[in-house]
């Protein structure tokens, strides 16, 4: 059960976590019944036990450790040169946020190495926002068909199969999930080789007044891709946009590790050029074998959500985008790709209740 707002802004206030005094709360009705029924009194202890679970996830986000100046990214050979005004929270920490306080299934974090948020980052507030990085070593991506990318085709490519990915999430358990619309349209920046892209997401087709931000910059290295992703809400664009803006120089590739120190003779060459990775979804992280593809949310909806689990789904569900925009035949799995997508599926995540806002 939710934890009432009132006590919510109570444990916030104890911690020092509001920025101003929480309201006063109304004094209780004379007149009313005693709570004596059964019922009610096992409310009671529900809503203490949430309390108290509250009351822990706040006491140990303000212990947490907040980096500052430089941060080593061992797995990616990149670091992060934070500036004034950031700060880096680790791997655990990160996930902890991620996953007890936003709510989110511990396997579909996994991959993640940490966030980064601005000074006085608060994660109870609606205003939040962090970015999410991450490493993905697929090896070097080629960008020789960067300029094919189309705005318009991806998104009814998306559109189409969004049909059929929203009957599978209600199988399991999950609601909808629809992207509205571009935020800001798919494009390659050549010079400093990114890829950007940024969706607004809805639980409702057509997009309501709360729909959430996804901006995406994936960098590209000699050897993979490091993800810095945003989540907000589409009302803070201009501030993630800026942001975004600020931030991406303050992460680089070690010395030997950038795109430009790719060896053709030695270097593995990732199985997706630029194109293929804004064709297989745009807001997919994509990992190996039995991983989740994701996309991410935030605040009353799961972080990372699961659009289809296991490999065999996004290789067919990445191969029918791939035909829906270039007007091809999809490309049937060879036999070891059959074999391999016939092995046994990653378990699934727990089902639950999205938060209360």
């Amino acid at each position: 059960m939710p934890l009432p707002r009132p006590l919510i802004l109570a444990c916030l206030l104890l911690l020092g976590l509001l920025p101003t005094r929480a309201p006063a709360q109304a004094a209780p009705t004379t007149g009313q019944p005693a709570v004596t029924t059964e019922a009610a009194k096992a409310q009671a202890e529900a809503e203490k036990k949430e309390e108290e679970r509250f009351l822990a996830m706040a006491k140990r986000f303000k212990e947490m450790p907040q980096l500052e100046g430089k941060v080593t990214l061992t797995e990616a050979k990149a670091t992060l040169q934070l500036k004034e005004g950031y700060r880096f929270i680790g791997k655990e920490d990160a996930a902890f946020i991620l996953s007890d306080i936003w709510r989110n299934p511990k396997e579909a974090i996994r991959g993640v190495d940490g966030i980064i948020v601005p000074k006085r980052f608060n994660p109870f507030v609606d205003s939040a926002w962090c970015v999410v990085v991450s490493y993905e070593k697929c090896g070097y991506v080629k960008d020789d068909d960067a300029a094919e990318i189309d705005a318009k085709k991806l998104l009814t490519a998306f559109h189409e199969h969004e049909e059929e990915v929203n009957e599978a999430r209600k199988k399991r358990g999950y609601d909808e999930l629809w992207c509205v619309d571009w935020a800001e349209n798919p494009h390659y920046d050549k010079a400093r080789h990114i890829i950007f892209w940024a969706k607004r997401l809805s639980s409702v087709r057509v997009g309501t007044a709360h729909d959430t931000l996804n901006y995406d910059a994936r960098c590209l290295g000699r050897r993979g891709l490091l993800s810095l992703n945003a989540v907000a809400s589409m009302k803070q664009l201009p501030e993630i946009k800026a942001a975004m803006e600020g931030i991406i120089p303050q992460a680089n590739f070690d010395a030997g590790e950038t795109y430009a120190d790719f060896n053709a003779s030695t270097d593995h060459v990732a199985e997706y050029t630029v194109l293929g990775i804004v064709a297989a979804g745009a807001a997919a992280k994509l990992l190996g074998k039995g991983a989740f593809l994701v996309v991410l949310l935030k605040f009353g909806k799961f972080l990372l959500i699961p659009v289809i689990a296991g490999w065999k789904y996004i290789v067919q569900g990445s191969r029918w985008v791939w035909a829906k925009i270039t007007g091809t035949k999809p490309v049937p799995p060879s036999a070891a790709e059959t074999k391999a997508l016939d092995a046994p599926a990653a378990a699934e995540p727990p089902k639950q209740d999205p938060p209360a806002n």
